[in-house]
């Protein structure tokens, strides 16, 4: 058993300067950054990014794509055009992975060049394409699959995912059944846990429903696990720059910890199963964080 690579994302701070979510990361003990191509232009071109990771010490084994609404008109709305952008960058980056979100089920082309073309021109670059699953989205109180990807099954046509538990969550998943389907396929993973309410709560390990534990304990079994990324909402902390340092220090401790086969409870402070009681879901006010 080896420990996979875990990484931290820039995602969670695109608020910031590239090279400082970089320098946190960094400080933080990660093994590399999940950088998220932004309005930034930092983020968008290999040179500002190979300087700004150079200064900062960090390597980038995964790029994610700008698949996300905020990021919809970056590098054009053409989604293949998008997808080949990105994967140029990925490519002059030395990454791995370059991470795309599922199409919304009216954009055919996108899924066609998935399932086709899409695999070969990632080879070119050196790169492999990762599928993330995503999750159904709240209308008048009703779940609506507006994605192609939100159940195990939408993702058994590609070569290569990347499960993301807060999404399997939302999405009413069981983590463990999607990685016994899925984990042959699985080159990245998304892990952090699920507070309810059909929220993507992208929360601290153990502050949430998930039963990350048994998860982690079975990832960590493998010879060669997948790389994960701790994606974590980190708005709390982003004006006390040594505060979010030691929050992702703690998670990736956390995580280490249940990689290596640790006492569930005693790492995330409750039981791997969760009985749902009144409050759950509601925004937990004391995430604790570990003094640096």
């Amino acid at each position: 058993m080896s420990i996979p690579r875990i990484l931290a994302s820039t995602g969670p701070l695109f608020s910031r300067p590239v090279d400082w979510a970089m320098g946190v990361i960094a400080e933080a003990g990660y093994d590399g950054v999940e950088l998220m191509v932004t309005q930034d232009p930092a983020t968008q071109q290999a040179g500002p990014v190979e300087s700004a990771a150079e200064r900062e010490g960090v390597a980038i084994p995964v790029v994610h794509g700008p698949f996300l609404l905020l990021t919809r008109r970056v590098y054009g709305t053409d989604l293949v055009a998008k997808a080949r952008r990105s994967l140029e960058l990925a490519g002059a980056l030395g990454a791995d992975v370059m991470i795309v979100h599922p199409p919304f089920r009216w954009q055919n082309d996108f899924h066609e060049w998935l399932l086709s073309a899409g695999d070969d021109e990632a080879a070119e670059h050196g790169v492999v394409i990762g599928v993330e699953n995503l999750y159904p989205v709240k209308v008048v109180g009703r779940p609506v699959r507006f994605h192609r990807y939100t159940e195990p099954d939408h993702l058994h046509p590609f070569q290569h995912v990347v499960l993301d538990t807060s999404h399997f969550g939302v999405a009413g998943v069981d983590i463990n059944a999607a990685w016994a389907q899925l984990a042959d396929a699985a080159v990245h993973l998304h892990v952090s846990d699920y507070r309810g309410q059909g929220r993507d709560s992208h929360a601290p390990l153990g502050h949430g429903l998930l039963p990350l534990g048994r998860f982690l304990h079975q990832v960590g079994r493998l010879d060669e696990a997948p790389s994960i990324t701790l994606e974590l909402d980190c708005r709390r902390y982003l004006d006390d720059r040594p505060a979010l340092v030691g929050y992702l220090q703690q998670e990736r401790l956390k995580c280490i910890e249940l990689l290596e086969g640790g006492d569930i409870e005693d790492v995330l402070g409750r039981p791997d199963e969760v009985v749902v009681a009144p409050g759950a879901g509601e925004d937990d006010a004391d995430q604790p964080t570990v003094g640096v």
